[in-house]
């Protein structure tokens, strides 16, 4: 029986997220040709691989003792081809999620550098990125490596490459939209509203962190069903001040307000590899982001205006 690689891979990331929708985004393909790809293995194999119904996607019993197979099989076969030299495959990057800083970073090494070759993914939270990078299915990935409710493994070296900052988005009828910041002190009462707070466990821990350390509460009460519910409700429902990323694109339709914090909050993003990766596509990759990070000031920063929730020697930043 010859297993075709493809069908194996979408049947590896399908048992992994249970969801056919988020697996077939990752794998940059429609619902239907993934199901197709699912249903010519589970032909090929003679067995039904998934339990399928309108709310979830379980692995039937074969399809978990098939798994680790499956796993093995593609980590060999991306083995052989890295045997022979070929240099020239896209590294796979994973940016957490297509509407944060990573997409935007990547933009900017790809203006640096028009030759650029990534096959991205976003996995939604670089904690949930961990494991697929050390099995060797993700090359690199950015994402903030502290609070991952683990250490992270030593195999995995890391480098800062963006400081983030948090800008606040509010009404301008609002009565903190005229200034020209918005200083957090102002907000010890109303707070930051963030509507069914939720996300990676990293973002939600350095929430709390700021939250405690500059104290202003985090408002999670009402519901909100995406950024642009969020957004909406800002502007025409509650009026209240929420936060972003700076680099995210934020509806300019919606005409909010936006206002740096003072002290200003700093996101940390890494780039994350594995250290026993030598690829010359990796390194060259791993160089690109750390040259763009310079070249762009993405790490500057005034010690006295800002917050970090993290300080260490080797990702402390450039100072100005």
């Amino acid at each position: 029986m010859d297993l075709d690689l493809a069908q194996v891979r979408a049947f590896v990331l399908t048992a992994e997220l249970r969801n056919f929708s988020r697996a077939a985004e990752r794998l940059f393909l429609t619902q239907q040709a993934l199901s197709k790809r699912i249903s010519r293995l589970e032909h090929a194999l003679g067995v039904p691989l998934f339990v399928r119904s309108n709310r979830a996607v379980e692995p039937t019993a074969e399809a978990e003792r098939f798994l680790p197979h499956a796993r093995e099989l593609l980590r060999l076969a991306e083995q052989a081809v890295a045997a022979v030299g070929v240099d020239d495959l896209p590294v796979r990057l994973d940016l957490v999620d297509n509407r944060l800083s990573p997409m935007y970073l990547l933009r900017r090494m790809a203006a640096r550098e028009p030759a650029l070759r990534v096959e991205h993914s976003w996995r939604h939270g670089f904690a949930h990125t961990v494991d697929p990078l050390l099995r060797g299915e993700v090359d690199v990935a950015f994402g903030r490596v502290h609070d991952l409710g683990r250490e992270l493994p030593e195999g995995l070296e890391h480098r800062l490459v963006r400081l983030e900052p948090l800008v606040a988005l509010l009404a301008p009828e609002h009565p903190l939209a005229s200034g020209e910041v918005l200083r957090m002190a102002d907000l010890r009462d109303e707070g930051i509203w963030l509507p069914s707070l939720g996300g990676p466990v990293e973002w939600l821990a350095f929430l709390r962190r700021m939250s405690e350390a500059l104290g202003v509460p985090l408002d999670d009460s009402g519901v909100s069903y995406d950024l642009r519910h969020t957004l909406e409700q800002t502007r025409y429902g509650r009026r209240r001040v929420t936060l972003a990323g700076a680099d995210m694109e934020l509806a300019p339709d919606l005409n909010l307000r936006v206002l740096p914090f003072e002290p200003s909050p700093l996101f940390p993003w890494s780039i994350v590899w594995r250290a026993d990766d030598r690829r010359p596509a990796v390194r060259r990759l791993v160089e690109l982001a750390l040259a763009t990070s310079r070249a762009e000031g993405w790490c500057e920063h005034d010690p006295a205006r800002v917050w970090r929730a993290d300080v260490s020697a080797d990702a402390a930043g450039t100072t100005r």
